[in-house]
């Protein structure tokens, strides 16, 4: 569930192997958890992070079949993919 406030300029630290570890409330922010594929992109030397749609979630829009559900098990059978 997103919040009506926005958070900035959290400290962070980089770790060994180049980890960052994102706090929760930055996560919530942009709708974010564990499993979640990101875009990275650097633009003036700044990093920027945007999430990216799931299959599922793109599939939902494009094509006249509306239960996710169903989506989610014909992504999951790979069958449509041969």
């Amino acid at each position: 569930m997103r919040n009506n406030w926005q958070v900035t300029d959290l400290e962070v630290v980089i770790r060994k192997g180049g980890l960052l570890e994102l706090p929760s409330p930055i996560l919530s922010e942009i709708g974010l958890c564990e499993g979640k594929r990101v875009a990275l992109s650097v633009k003036d030397g700044e990093i920027h992070i945007k999430p990216l749609k799931s299959l599922t979630e793109q599939l939902i829009g494009s094509i006249k079949l509306d239960d996710q559900k169903l989506i989610e098990e014909i992504i999951e059978s790979d069958d449509w993919l041969r």
